[in-house]
């Protein structure tokens, strides 16, 4: 090799150092505009009050399906996966209405008992 040319391995080699010291330089500042924008989201009261609302929904969730499967869709018992992911409100036998908890699988086999055959 002459002097005047460069070894492609240092070449590379120096170009990995730059690109890494951009991508640190660039994950640095964005992490800290990312913490500065959640601090301002967290302080904003509307933020706040939809944040407490979603962890209620999502201790709801956690409920048992109260799905009479034998009524409500006796073509497809066993379905139930005891997994209540949202509510359906139903006629109660004293003319009200009641809100049942009930697991996908039962709400779709209740939608599908519905329909005229």
């Amino acid at each position: 090799m002459s002097g005047g040319e460069e070894n492609p391995i240092r070449v590379l080699a120096a170009a990995w150092e730059a690109a890494t010291d951009v991508v640190a330089e660039w994950a640095e500042q964005t992490a800290a505009l990312t913490k500065d924008a959640f601090q301002k989201l967290a302080s904003d009261p509307a933020v706040r009050a939809a944040l407490e609302t979603w962890r209620i929904a999502m201790v709801w969730t956690r409920q048992d399906c109260d799905c009479v499967c034998a009524r409500s869709h006796p073509d497809d018992i066993g379905v139930c996966d005891n997994h209540a992911v949202i509510t359906r409100r139903v006629t109660a036998g004293s003319g009200g209405s009641v809100d049942v908890a009930l697991c996908a699988p039962c709400a779709v086999a209740q939608g599908v008992a519905e329909f005229p055959g």
